[in-house]
C-alpha cells in the first residue's frame, strides 16, 4: 500500500490500476518501477521528470454529494501539491457499503470529483468501485515533479517565517456538525474551505527562499510542524496572527482561551491548507501567490528562533 494512502491497495491492485489511467501518463517504465517498489511513492523516470503517486479516501462530512466527491478529491491532491508535484492524472476510488447505491449519489459524487479535477487540470480516467463497510471516496492520483526537488525541503533556521494559507477549525466544525451546532452558514464557510485544493504548493516548492512546504492535515498544524524543528531552535507562534473559522473558538465551549488555542493547533483539517517555512525576503513574493490563487486568509503566523520554552511555542 501506498505510504500515504488510506484506500486498501495492495501491489497487485497498483499494478492493475495505473494503466487504466492512460498511457499518456503510464509508461511501461513507470509499472516496472512500481512492480519492483511498490511503496516507494516518488519514481524518477529520467533527468527532467519524477512521478509521484497517492491513493487517498475520506468519509463524508457533508450531506450533499456534490460537496462531498469535491472535498474528497481536493483533498487527495493535497498529497501531490504539498509534495512540489503537479498532478496530471486521477482515477476516482469509491469504497461502498451495499451493491446497489442510488443512482442520484453516484451522480453527485462523480460531479463533485469530476468538478475538482476539471479545475486543477487532472484527467480524470474514470471510477473504480469495491465494496467496503463504509462509503468513502477519493482518488488515486499521479502528479510530475522535478527529480531535483527529490530532497524536499531544507531545515528552517532563525529568522524564517511561518506562513498559513487556510484558517484552521475543521475539525471542530465538524464536531459541532454531529452535535447540530452549525448553521447553515458556518456549513458554507467549511465547505469552500475544505474543497478549495492546495494548488500553489508546486509554485512555491520553486523558490529558493522557501525551505519547508507543508500540508495540515489529520495530525494538525502543532503535529505537522513539531518534528521540523532542529535542535537549538524553536518556532514562536503569534496568537493573534492566527487565522481562523469564525465560529471556531465559539463552538469550543467553555474552554480557557489558553486551552483554545492549543484545540486549535491540534485540530485535525480534513483537507487543511499549506504551512510555508522561508526566509524573511521571500514573504512577500509567498503572500503574493497565496493571495492570487484564493487563499484571502494567507497570514503570517510565526518565526522560528534560536531559542524558547518549547519547540512550538505560542506568544
Amino acid at each position: 500500500m501506498q505510504p500515504d494512502s488510506s484506500f486498501c491497495l495492495g501491489q497487485d491492485d497498483w499494478l492493475a490500476l495505473l494503466p487504466r489511467l492512460g498511457p499518456e501518463w503510464v509508461p511501461p517504465a513507470l509499472i516496472e518501477a512500481v512492480a519492483r517498489n511498490p511503496g516507494a511513492g516518488v519514481y524518477p523516470l529520467h533527468e527532467r521528470l519524477a512521478v509521484k503517486l497517492t491513493a487517498r479516501c475520506c468519509q463524508p462530512p457533508f450531506l450533499g454529494h456534490y460537496a462531498f466527491g469535491r472535498t474528497a478529491a481536493a483533498q487527495a491532491l493535497g498529497g501531490l501539491y504539498a509534495a512540489g508535484a503537479r498532478p496530471v492524472a486521477a482515477l476516482a476510488l469509491l469504497n461502498l457499503p451495499e451493491p446497489d447505491i442510488p443512482g442520484r449519489m453516484l451522480l453527485g459524487l462523480e460531479a463533485g470529483i469530476s468538478s475538482c479535477c476539471l479545475e486543477a487540470g487532472v484527467a480524470l480516467a474514470g471510477i473504480h468501485v469495491q465494496a467496503s463497510p463504509s462509503l468513502s471516496c477519493g482518488l488515486l492520483a499521479l502528479g510530475h515533479l522535478n527529480p531535483g526537488n527529490l530532497a524536499h525541503g531544507t531545515p528552517p533556521r532563525p529568522g524564517d517565517r511561518l506562513i498559513l494559507s487556510k484558517p484552521l477549525g475543521q475539525g471542530i466544525y465538524q464536531a459541532a456538525q454531529a452535535r447540530g451546532e452549525l448553521h447553515p452558514h458556518d456549513l458554507r464557510e467549511w465547505m469552500e474551505l475544505a474543497a478549495q485544493p492546495n494548488s500553489p504548493g508546486p509554485t512555491l516548492d520553486c523558490l529558493d527562499g522557501v525551505h519547508q512546504v507543508l500540508e495540515v492535515g489529520r495530525q494538525g498544524l502543532l503535529g505537522a510542524l513539531h518534528e521540523l524543528v532542529q535542535e537549538n531552535t524553536s518556532l514562536r507562534l503569534e496568537r493573534d496572527a492566527i487565522p481562523h473559522m469564525t465560529r471556531a473558538r465559539e463552538l469550543l465551549g467553555g474552554l480557557e482561551p489558553q486551552a483554545q488555542w492549543q484545540a486549535l493547533l491540534r485540530d485535525p483539517q480534513l483537507n487543511g491548507g499549506l504551512a510555508v517555512i522561508c526566509s524573511e525576503d521571500t514573504v512577500t513574493e509567498v503572500l503574493s501567490i497565496l493571495l492570487q490563487q484564493g487563499f484571502i486568509h494567507a497570514s503570517v503566523i510565526g518565526q522560528v528562533v534560536s531559542e524558547g520554552p518549547d519547540k512550538v511555542w505560542l506568544k
